[in-house]
């Protein structure tokens, strides 16, 4: 009978690193990811995140009027701060980037973004972001 309670706390014993190790290290979110359908497609980089927006139907916003040649869809939100919409810039276009699925959050310290089916919403720290789909195009 003790040789039986033995072996089973040395097997209990030999669980625990196998079940501490089977937890999920941190994994960063990747630097770049698209809408399930592609037409929103963004990259994080040096504490920004730009997203551009490939087919849209709506007008160039108010903000961007300036803009020559023509906006080109592009956004940029920082963690503190309202959303730009640069004039110029390389796209970050990038098909094979990761898909943030429908229902999916993509967070960094600052800026979180979220996949649904009416667009991409973005939000900063400071409560600034962006809805963003190929009909249309909310600031906030």
């Amino acid at each position: 009978m003790k040789a039986t309670a033995a072996l089973g706390a040395l097997a209990a014993l030999l669980l625990i690193p196998v079940v501490a190790s089977a937890q999920p290290a941190f994994q960063p979110p990747p630097p770049s990811f698209q809408t399930p359908s592609g037409n929103v497609q963004c990259r994080f980089r040096q504490d920004t995140l730009r997203c551009d927006v490939l087919d849209r139907s709506y007008p160039t916003p108010a903000e961007a009027a300036g803009c020559s040649p023509a906006w080109e869809g592009r956004l940029a939100l920082r963690p503190e701060g309202a959303v730009a919409l640069p004039c110029s810039g390389a796209a970050v276009r990038n098909d094979e980037a990761f898909v943030l699925g429908y229902g999916a959050r993509w967070i960094v310290p600052g800026i979180s973004c979220e996949s649904e089916e009416a667009g991409l919403r973005c939000t900063n720290a400071a409560g600034h972001g962006f809805q963003a789909s190929r009909s249309k195009l909310d600031l906030f």
